[in-house]
Order: structure tokens, then C-alpha cells, then sequence
């Protein structure tokens, strides 16, 4: 009886012993799982260098690992390739628009000497003006198309400085003054006195504003607001204007490349507000973009330096 007793105690004891082994070795499992769930995560989301490493020397936890850091390698050599053919791309991009503007811009020459000399009957004057306007798009175009190709394949960093913003918005505004004087346009202004400054690039930041009021040049219909704003650590630059009613217009599209106003079929070339996306994101500025009421709203967000 002692001896059934003392077999079926050890019996019980060598379970307990695999069992506390097997648990033990579950959440081993469990923890270097969870280990390569972030490891993966890690070389996916930024170090794509950083390896899947164990804690268990397992015969088959090493061979997923292996597989695993094989695989995200292999990931990282393919996404290396994809970026430099992209920027070889681009280079291509702006090369091929670069040599367009030359004889774009000789042709818009001659046609204007034409135009002057008047030799043309009316109709052929007609034809003309076609031509030029058509040979003027063709060189916006191939300028914007420059422009994109440009920014977007240069990976220098950018140079920041200290840049004075109610200077430049009040220079960007007065150089509005033809076309908003042409058309009667209603202008609310509103610039503070003191001088706003940000850490930005001074190049880049006029660039963003020469866009933005292409855009209300070509959109607005009869009233155009303009405000230089601080609020908490931010700088805001606001430019509404009214537009004409569209349908179908998706304000949340309007940084995308090529998205136009569906009612317009003529002007723009639908890269002027991606410009300002591209470089304001350079600069690590927010643009946004609203539509109320056919109120069509840009606002550029700044921080304010420490």
C-alpha cells in the first residue's frame, strides 16, 4: 500500500514538474511572439536595420526568426530600389520639362511678333490667339511640372532662418493689387502691426504664397480675405474667398496633384496648390483647406520659435 502510495506520489510530482514546464515555456512562447510582433512593427514602421532577435534559443523560434529578418530584408532591398528608381523618375521628369520651356518659350515669341505686326486677317488672328493661349498652358504646365519634379526629388534638408511674415504677406498682397483692382474685388485685410516671425525658409515660404493667390486670382468671384493671426504657439495665414458654386467640388482633394474646379476647363494646371502641400510639409508647416457656404478657405500654420 506504501509502496502504490509513494509511486502514485511521484507520478503526481513528475506531472506537476511537466506541467510547470509546459506553462513556463507557453509564455515564453507567448512573450518572444509578442517580442517579434514588435520588432516587425519597429522595421516596418522606421529601422528597417533593426533584427528580430530571440530570448529562447529554440530550434524553430530561430528559424522563424531567420525567416522573419531574411523576409524584412528583403523587404528593405526592394523599397531601396522603389525610391531610387521614384527620384530617378523625377530627375527624368525635370529634365524632359526643362527642355520643353526653351522652344516653348522662343514659340510664345514669335507668336506675340506676329500678333504685333498685324499681317493677319481677323480669323487668322483668331487662330492666333488660340495657338497662344494654348503654347502659353503648354509652358505653365511644363514649369509646374519642372517645379514638382524639382522639390520632389531634391533630399536636401532645408535651410531654416529667421523669416519675417508680416513683411513678406504685405508684399504678397500688394502684388495682388492688379487683378484685384481690375475686377472690383471687395478685400478685407487683416495684418498686425508688429513684426511675426518664424523659423522657416524665406524662398520657400513666398513660393506658398504666390500659389495660394494664384489660386484665389483664378477662383474669386468678388471678395477675398486675408489675415495674419497668432494663436497660442501657432501662426496662422488665412486667405478666403468666395467662389463659384460647384457640385462636385471636394475640398478634401484640393492638394492633390491635377485636381481642378470641375466648372473650370481652361486655367490652372491643378499643381499649384500640390506645390503648396509639397513644400509647406518641406518646412514641417500645416495647410489645410475649407469650403462653407462657397467660401473657400486656405489657412498655413506655423509654430512660433521658443
Amino acid at each position: 500500500m506504501n509502496n502504490k502510495l509513494t509511486l502514485l506520489l511521484i507520478a503526481l510530482g513528475l506531472l506537476l514538474i511537466v506541467a510547470t514546464v509546459l506553462i513556463v515555456r507557453l509564455f515564453q512562447y507567448k512573450r518572444q511572439i509578442k517580442e517579434f510582433t514588435k520588432r516587425i512593427n519597429e522595421r516596418l514602421s522606421a529601422d528597417m536595420n533593426q533584427p528580430v532577435t530571440v530570448e529562447y534559443f529554440d530550434k524553430d523560434i530561430l528559424v522563424l526568426a531567420d525567416s522573419l529578418n531574411e523576409y524584412t530584408g528583403m523587404i528593405k532591398g526592394k523599397t531601396l530600389s522603389i525610391d531610387k528608381d521614384r527620384r530617378m523618375l523625377k530627375n527624368v521628369i525635370a529634365g524632359i520639362s526643362h527642355d520643353f520651356r526653351t522652344p516653348l518659350t522662343a514659340a510664345m515669341g514669335y507668336m506675340q511678333m506676329i500678333d504685333k505686326n498685324d499681317v493677319l486677317d481677323n480669323k487668322n488672328k483668331e487662330y492666333l490667339h488660340i495657338s497662344m493661349e494654348k503654347t502659353a498652358y503648354m509652358k505653365e504646365l511644363s514649369d509646374s511640372f519642372f517645379e514638382v519634379s524639382q522639390i520632389e526629388a531634391n533630399t536636401e534638408p532645408v535651410v531654416f532662418e529667421k523669416v519675417h511674415l508680416t513683411n513678406i504677406l504685405s508684399e504678397q498682397i500688394m502684388g495682388q493689387y492688379d487683378w484685384i483692382n481690375e475686377r472690383s474685388i471687395n478685400v478685407d485685410i487683416r495684418i498686425p502691426e508688429q513684426d511675426i516671425v518664424v523659423d522657416s525658409n524665406i524662398h520657400f515660404v513666398e513660393r506658398i504664397l504666390e500659389n495660394i493667390f494664384s489660386n484665389a486670382r483664378k477662383y474669386t468671384l468678388s471678395y477675398l480675405y486675408v489675415e495674419l493671426s497668432v494663436s497660442e504657439n501657432n501662426v496662422l495665414i488665412t486667405v478666403k474667398n468666395d467662389m463659384q458654386h460647384v457640385d462636385n467640388f471636394d475640398v478634401l482633394r484640393v492638394f492633390e496633384a491635377f485636381y481642378r474646379d470641375p466648372a473650370r476647363h481652361s486655367e490652372g494646371t491643378g499643381l499649384g496648390l500640390y506645390v503648396v502641400k509639397c513644400l509647406s510639409e518641406k518646412l514641417s508647416h500645416r495647410v489645410s483647406a475649407t469650403c462653407v457656404d462657397d467660401i473657400f478657405g486656405i489657412v498655413l500654420t506655423m509654430v512660433l520659435p521658443e
